[in-house]
């Protein structure tokens, strides 16, 4: 007897509920006890895989199997997952209903369904009537073939679904309205892809929190959800004017707008009007006029920016965080530096003609603030630089990074490369991810510079730019902190491709 075999029937049955259907019938050959635990498992995942030569028959004779055992003991279902990837079989039809079945008449709580069948008519107002229902997942199923998909058509409301999300679902407006009312209490509602609509309208959900919504082209989305916390809206950047109309969300937290033409008006107004936001995250946002800021945000602690070229400034006395991803040097103006920014990042990425000017550029921009907690660069190629051009025509204060990561995908050495970015960001730490020949070119370069009265600076603050001291550091197959000595060594020490530290003391 094992030391598993001594563990109760309850205990048994709450270990496996925390696993997968497939998790738990492994730890069944432990002993009858747990094969019996597991013949009772009340979560079940079942994913059938169409070939060739069509429906695999095994697998369905097996689920069936399973399913019909549930049926005969009663045995109650808390989670169902079936995901069926059969292209144009029909003939799976009864059987999907039959296993769905069983699954309602044991009680169950969490349902997914996922199909590669949009013609599939999952029974949506089914599954609706009883009240245990808590959670359904719909995924490439079909309800435009319900009668009562028209607004007269009285529905029982369902009081116990929480949480509802359709992808790429076939169903009208009059549906998604009719499912929406009789399901008034939910707190979660995504919606993605759903190519037969016109429009979206959430209106008089009395409980709901969260909502996620992915747009095909010429939606319209209209929200009015007094308690509404967190909205997250994908659309179409095709579209000319916005398409998305908020009505009241006055106790919205946190907001994520992707892909969207936007006024700064309708910007404003939504932020200004959201006293408790504490999130924004903007991705592929622009306007018409390719200008925007964000300003007067009491409550806003982190905002997040990617690939939003028109934005120029922001006025939030209170943020916490701030991160820029792009492609491009931002033309980005903090009006108030928050004294709480505790975390301040900006990732450049797939960078090109990277110049004196371009170098110079990036000095002006980082030295309108303080300090910066970390900058990322990521590019293929470098320009020789002209060290002495460069300081010569930009003069601004030396800015502060406290965490420089570059990543080059080159082999060639670029000596300047290192002097040009230790003169625009100045940073305290540098991690290089690249070839073993530019981690030994840098590697030659700091030593040389903390060796000789070299300054990065050539200017009249020849003490405050001067490297100091600089060590380098790998982690080895056991993620030990390995210290590196010169160029040389990190040849026969270094693999292809290496992520190495180094440690700047000015």
């Amino acid at each position: 007897m094992t030391s598993m075999d001594v563990l109760s029937e309850c205990v048994i049955h709450k270990i496996l509920s925390y696993l997968s259907f497939q998790e738990a019938a492994k730890l069944s050959l432990v002993s009858k006890t747990w094969l019996q635990a597991w013949l009772t498992h009340p979560n079940l995942e079942f994913t059938l895989l169409s070939s060739k030569h069509g429906y695999n028959i095994h697998d369905r004779k097996i689920v069936d199997q399973v399913m019909e055992r549930y049926r005969q003991t009663k045995v109650p279902i808390e989670k169902f997952h079936l995901s069926v990837t059969i292209f144009a079989h029909p003939f799976a039809f009864p059987q999907m209903d039959k296993w769905l079945d069983i699954a309602l008449q044991n009680g169950v709580k969490d349902l997914s369904c996922e199909v590669s069948l949009p013609s599939y008519p999952f029974p949506i107002f089914t599954f609706l009537a009883p009240k245990s229902l808590r959670e359904l997942f719909l995924s490439g199923c079909n309800l435009m073939d319900h009668s009562l998909s028209t607004p007269t058509t009285q529905v029982a409301s369902c009081h116990s679904l929480r949480k509802l999300s359709l992808t790429e679902v076939g169903l009208d407006d009059n549906m998604l309205r009719a499912l929406l009312n009789c399901c008034p209490l939910i707190d979660d509602f995504i919606i993605e892809h759903c190519r037969s609509l016109t429009k979206i309208e959430l209106r008089n959900l009395q409980n709901i929190k969260s909502v996620s919504i992915s747009c095909c082209r010429n939606q319209g989305v209209t929200i009015q959800a007094p308690t509404l916390q967190h909205l997250s809206y994908i659309g179409c950047f095709r579209e000319e004017s916005p398409v998305l109309d908020i009505v009241e969300c006055r106790k919205l937290k946190s907001l994520q707008l992707t892909d969207m033409r936007i006024s700064e008006v309708f910007l404003q107004r939504l932020i200004s009007t959201s006293q408790f936001l504490e999130s924004l995250t903007l991705e592929n946002v622009s306007t018409r006029l390719e200008r925007f800021k964000i300003y007067g945000s009491q409550s806003l602690k982190f905002f997040a920016i990617s690939n939003c070229k028109g934005l120029r400034e922001i006025n939030a006395p209170n943020l916490v965080s701030l991160e820029y991803d792009g492609d491009q040097i931002p033309e980005l103006k903090i009006a108030k530096r928050s004294r709480q920014l505790k975390k301040s990042e900006i990732y450049l990425d797939s960078l090109k003609n990277l110049n004196a000017t371009w170098f110079g550029e990036l000095r002006r921009f980082l030295s309108k603030s303080s300090s910066w907690s970390l900058l990322s660069l990521s590019f293929e190629e470098c320009s020789e630089i002209n060290m002495k051009d460069l300081v010569l025509n930009h003069k601004v204060a030396t800015p502060k990074v406290n965490d420089l990561v570059v990543c080059i995908e080159s082999s060639d050495k670029y000596p300047t490369l290192v002097d040009a970015l230790l003169w625009s960001c100045h940073p305290k730490r540098l991690v290089l991810k690249s070839s073993i020949e530019m981690i030994s070119c840098f590697m030659d370069r700091l030593m040389y510079m903390k060796n000789s009265r070299h300054s990065i600076c050539h200017g009249s603050k020849r003490r405050n730019s001067r490297l100091k001291e600089v060590k380098a550091y790998k982690f080895d197959s056991e993620h030990q902190c390995v210290e590196l000595e010169s160029g040389e060594l990190a040849m026969r020490v270094l693999t292809e491709t290496e992520t190495v530290s180094f440690q700047l003391y000015w």
